[in-house]
């Protein structure tokens, strides 16, 4: 591809120097108040530059560790994805601040706007060469040769800086939407959580509350059995399935795991699937649109998903229940009654511990809930979907503002789009 005037092709080395961080395990992370970056939160927490910090080392930790200079890019030379491998956030900070082992520190002696860099370093052909020099499979690594030879394109200072400023622009966009959107959910989960603390309190000026702004009356709440207000379905242990009876996703059915559960809602990623044999032996755990699927056994016990939007055939395996309502309680309402702390909390209680944590059918059909009148329940539900919707709709606008943000990486740091400087 043919540059812009003023661009030019350069190695990472021609315009740096290459080292390494060194020490800050873990549990060195919370040793002190001397700002840190450890490996692991340039995965978790940094995206193209630091903004705040994680990790906070004392003075005996940070003798052990490498000091930082403003402008230097971090990236990450060991991971478990080669498509992750060797991520990179530049320090633009002023303060004093150290690396940390398995980061390679890459420190400009040329000048150039670090920001810049680390968009570009963190952009889509920066991360297929990145891919190409990753060694190793279960634990992945690349080496600071590998950094230092990575092939980059490299505009005048002035165009540098106006590309950081707009893709800066665009971070602050898509930071004040997250904001916002974990304020949502910071009031739906209190939503929640005061519907269940009126309804296990007998106390008489909580007979009459407001919730979302709707005066709801708790006088007629009865106390309820999870088993006599729903159906739990799991899967009979006779009708069990082995690897013989796993299948490819063009001939088999959808069987439902843990991992296809992500935030209440269903996620194909990383999906089984098995022989529609295996599935038509067992009717009585055929997904139905908005069932809802409770994990009972293994480390994510607890865990629920709301079926709402499945448009295919699907049962669910070993470790997992399916709910149903009966026409005591609304099937939403009963989803959100599950999800509460409340509720959680509960079942953390009666879980059977051990190597496979587990939770019987007949335990959770015996947890008492206090249970709205259904018009309440009706009205409970509304404010609670209606919460839903805005969240959902946020998630969206976020993920279209990053891909905006994307498609301006890729036209600014290409020279495809020239900025004005």
């Amino acid at each position: 591809m043919k540059l812009p005037d003023g661009w030019k092709y350069i190695k990472l080395s021609d315009i740096g120097n290459i080292s390494k961080g060194s020490g800050i395990k873990r549990e060195d992370s919370n040793s002190g108040t001397i700002p840190a970056v450890r490996y692991g939160e340039l995965y978790t927490s940094h995206n193209d530059y630091i903004k705040e910090f994680y990790s906070f080392i004392s003075e005996k930790v940070a003798e052990e560790s490498v000091l930082l200079k403003k402008g230097d890019l971090l990236f990450t030379c060991s991971g478990e994805t080669k498509e992750d491998i060797g991520k990179c956030a530049a320090f633009v900070s002023d303060c004093k601040a150290y690396a940390g082992g398995d980061l390679i520190i890459f420190s400009p002696k040329v000048p150039c706007d670090s920001k810049f860099l680390g968009f570009l370093c963190n952009s889509y052909s920066i991360n297929k060469q990145r891919y190409r020099y990753a060694q190793g499979d279960s634990v992945v690594h690349i080496s600071t040769e590998s950094i230092a030879n990575l092939k980059i394109t490299f505009p005048p200072l002035e165009e540098q800086q106006k590309i950081a400023e707009i893709l800066c622009e665009q971070d602050t966009i898509i930071s004040l939407k997250q904001k916002l959107l974990e304020q949502k959910l910071q009031q739906k989960k209190w939503l929640i959580q005061k519907l269940m603390e009126v309804s296990h309190t007998n106390a008489d000026c909580e007979k009459v509350f407001s919730f979302g702004g709707v005066v709801i009356d708790k006088s007629g709440w009865k106390k309820e059995i999870l088993g006599r207000i729903c159906t739990i379905t799991g899967r009979i242990g006779f009708r069990g399935y082995t690897r013989s009876d796993i299948t490819s996703s063009d001939k088999g059915v959808l069987s439902l795991s843990p991992s296809n559960i992500i935030d209440g809602q269903l996620n194909m990623e990383d999906s089984t699937f098995i022989t529609l044999e295996k599935y038509l032996e067992s009717p009585e755990i055929m997904i139905q649109k908005h069932d809802i699927v409770f994990v009972k056994t293994g480390s994510t016990f607890g865990k629920v998903g709301y079926l709402d939007s499945i448009y295919q055939k699907a049962t669910i395996n070993p470790q997992l229940v399916i709910v149903r309502s009966n026409n005591l309680v609304r099937q939403n309402l009963l989803y959100y009654i599950l999800k509460s702390d409340y509720f959680q909390n509960f079942v953390n209680k009666i879980v059977v511990g051990g190597a496979v944590p587990t939770l019987s059918q007949e335990q959770l059909s015996k947890i008492m809930i206090h249970l709205p009148t259904l018009p309440e329940q009706k009205i409970i539900a509304q404010v609670l979907s209606t919460a839903d919707k805005e969240i959902a709709l946020l998630k969206s606008i976020i993920e279209q503002e990053k891909q905006k943000k994307k498609s301006l990486a890729q036209l600014l740091l290409t020279g495809t789009v020239r900025v004005k400087t």
